[in-house]
C-alpha cells in the first residue's frame, strides 16, 4: 500500500510540471511583447529579442510580475511595463 501511495504521488508532481505555457501578446508603445506564463509563481517577457525572466508577485488586483530591471503588472486588456526605467503602456492583441 505505501509503494502504492509513493508511486501515485510521483504521478502527480510529474504532471503538475506539464502546465502548458500561456502566452498573451502586447502592443507596447508600438512594439510587440509576448508575456509567457510558465506556470502559478514565473513567466517569461519578450520584447525586441530580449527575453526576462520574471516572477509573479501579489497584487491588489491584476497580475504582477518582476525581476531586478523589469515590472509588468496587467489587468484586463492593458499593461503598464517599465524595463530599466523606460515606461511602456501596453495594449493586449
Amino acid at each position: 500500500m505505501k509503494a502504492l501511495l509513493i508511486i501515485a504521488l510521483t504521478v502527480l508532481g510529474l504532471s503538475a510540471c506539464n502546465e502548458p505555457t500561456i502566452n498573451t501578446r502586447y502592443l507596447c508603445n508600438q512594439k510587440e511583447a509576448t508575456l509567457s506564463v510558465i506556470n502559478e509563481q514565473t513567466a517569461a517577457l519578450t520584447l525586441n529579442n530580449n527575453t526576462y525572466q520574471l516572477s509573479r508577485e501579489k497584487s491588489a488586483s491584476g497580475n504582477k510580475y518582476i525581476n531586478k530591471n523589469v515590472l509588468f503588472w496587467s489587468k484586463d486588456s492593458e499593461a503598464m511595463l517599465i524595463i530599466e526605467g523606460t515606461k511602456y503602456h501596453c495594449l493586449q492583441q
